[in-house]
């Protein structure tokens, strides 16, 4: 149940031989040629074939992430699908922004060793069982993003895991070599090559690996609990504000979290059964509830020992940690404060609120990092700030942050291109005359397809109005429709574009390709099951959705979904 003390075979280790050199680059080849009848159609396959080849070289890795991150730049003018000088913009909205500025208070954070602090002390209090530290970390995880971005709670998670992660190996390392130092790996190092997976045991290698994916994974199910977290959520309620001026549908911020907190626990449990069964094994739940034997007793307590060790070397908590975490309590507060929803905030205080978002807090206090005194007592450079350009240049994740525009160029070419609308009218098509659980479950799944390819929003943007238009038009009380509808679009659990969340732990080396595609999959399909079940019994009669709401009326003004 933690570390173990066995190494992999030399033949264990990952295979980087010719052969899947000569694979990737046969997807290169091979992944646009099938797509390239697309072209001699509208633009709209032409922005397709597009997807396609963007994807087929981000799944194939046969250009570094952020280098075919750029394609979109080319690919959209040469195709004539969005001007070059309306696509570039896309690479610095004011989303990568505020997740620019959420990794630069990661740097901050992983500069003054918080981190390490802050995981040391929650392995003293939950010991070393590896799956309930996972599920602990997860939950709390969760909480966080109640209150913060997915985003913004990923990139300040994710380093915290790992420093968890590498407090454990260099307690297990003590325990095996005593006082003996292995040589420390270089700056530039991966995540992957710090923690050295390479010589763990398939059983710990597959923990470090579902605790950097839960990351990932716990802030998408946090998000969907609070109707002020992510974006989609914002999205439903201006459409229903806008749709039902007159309160013939309303959704509180009570309300949402009546409908959504308890199956969030269920995404949650979903997403932790997955991780533990596929990178540990299922006998790793059942051994949950063995007794230890005397060897592994003896180990646990031998690294709990370490840990507590390591975590009173530390000493008393420095200048840089207090600042640092006393910014990170002012950001959070700013975000938390700035539009609560539920009362005033501290935007209404400005004459034009809608001015301000919350990249406006993250930039104040990131600049603020950037001359901020790591430690004013130091007698030989007082005046050293906490972050340095230098750092920017060397450690700050820029194919990450293009790889996030380049899912943003995506969803501009998906919009502009029609490409949005031949899929909206095909889906209308194919709605009209299903059943209503039938109708819930395609266009759940329909959702959570197009979330991978689109950023959360945008896919929320183009399908809720959609969703509101064939509910009324059938019949079915809108909320039936419109509430999986927007919950499925934080479902993006399969790859790096999908959402940023995603692009922060695919960028830590620990978490393959494949791997993420896998656990992205099987998850999604248990949160479709889950959301129907949570429709069709709890929401179905907390809201009354048997019953179709009085006085709403259909007119060509009111409908905001396009014409077919």
């Amino acid at each position: 149940m933690t570390f173990s003390s066995e190494v992999l075979d030399e033949g264990m280790k990952p295979n980087n031989s010719p052969q899947r050199l000569l694979i990737r680059k046969i997807l290169v080849l091979l992944g646009p040629l099938v797509a390239v009848p697309l072209l001699f159609f509208g633009p709209e396959y032409r922005c397709l074939f597009s997807i396609i080849f963007l994807s087929t070289y981000w799944i194939g890795e046969a250009f570094p992430i952020g280098v075919t991150s750029f394609f979109p730049l080319a690919l959209y003018p040469i195709l004539q699908i969005v001007p070059s000088k309306q696509i570039s913009p896309v690479y610095f909205k004011d989303s990568i922004v505020l997740f620019m500025c959420t990794l630069i208070m990661a740097m901050a954070v992983e500069a003054t060793g918080l981190h390490r602090r802050i995981a040391l002390k929650l392995l003293t209090k939950v010991g070393a069982k590896q799956p309930v530290m996972l599920l602990g970390f997860m939950c709390i995880t969760s909480l966080i993003s109640f209150f913060v971005s997915d985003t913004a709670c990923t990139a300040l998670m994710c380093p915290t895991a790992v420093a968890l992660l590498m407090s454990m190996a260099d307690a297990v390392q003590h325990l095996k070599e005593g006082d003996k130092k292995q040589k420390p790996p270089p700056d530039d190092a991966t995540v992957a090559e710090k923690l050295r997976l390479d010589e763990m045991a398939p059983q710990d290698s597959g923990f470090c690996k579902a605790m950097i994916l839960a990351c990932a994974h716990a802030s998408l199910i946090g998000g969907t609990a609070i109707i002020t977290s992510t974006g989609p959520n914002l999205v439903f309620r201006e459409n229903i504000n806008k749709r039902y001026p007159e309160g013939q549908v309303t959704m509180t911020y009570l309300q949402w979290m009546v409908f959504a907190i308890p199956p969030m626990f269920f995404y949650l449990i979903a997403s932790y059964l997955i991780l533990v069964c596929y990178f540990m094994g299922p006998s790793t739940l059942v051994r949950w509830f063995e007794k230890p034997t005397k060897e592994e007793a003896h180990l646990k307590k031998a690294v709990e020992k370490n840990i507590q060790s390591m975590y009173e070397d530390l000493g008393d908590i420095s200048w840089g940690e207090k600042s640092v975490f006393t910014f990170f309590v002012i950001l959070i507060g700013s975000w938390i404060s700035r539009d609560p929803g539920f009362t005033s905030g501290w935007g209404d205080l400005l004459p034009h609120k809608n001015y301000l978002s919350d990249s406006v807090s993250g930039v104040l206090i990131s600049c603020l990092l950037f001359v901020w005194p790591k430690d004013p007592f130091d007698p030989i450079d007082p005046t050293a700030p906490i972050l340095k350009w230098t750092d920017m240049k060397s450690k700050f994740s820029w194919s990450c942050t293009l790889l996030i525009g380049a899912g943003y160029a995506i969803s501009e070419g998906v919009d502009k291109s029609g490409l949005s609308q031949l899929i909206s009218c095909g889906m209308r098509k194919i709605f009209i005359g299903m059943s209503s659980i039938p109708l819930q479950l395609t266009v759940t799944t329909t959702i959570v397809i197009m979330t991978e390819f689109a950023s959360n929003v945008s896919t929320g943007s183009i399908f809720i109005p959609i969703a509101l238009g064939v509910a009324e038009s059938m019949g079915v009380h809108p909320l039936y429709l419109a509430l999986p509808t927007t919950v499925a679009c934080s479902f993006a659990f399969m790859l790096p574009i999908s959402t940023p969340p995603n692009a922060i732990v695919y960028d830590t080396k620990v978490i393959s390709m494949v791997e993420m595609i896998v656990c992205g999959f099987l998850l999604n399909i248990a949160c479709i099951i889950i959301t129907s079940l949570n429709m069709n019994t709890w929401t179905y009669f907390i809201f009354s959705l048997n019953n179709f709401p009085e006085n709403i009326s259909i007119s060509s003004s009111n409908s905001s979904y396009p014409v077919c």
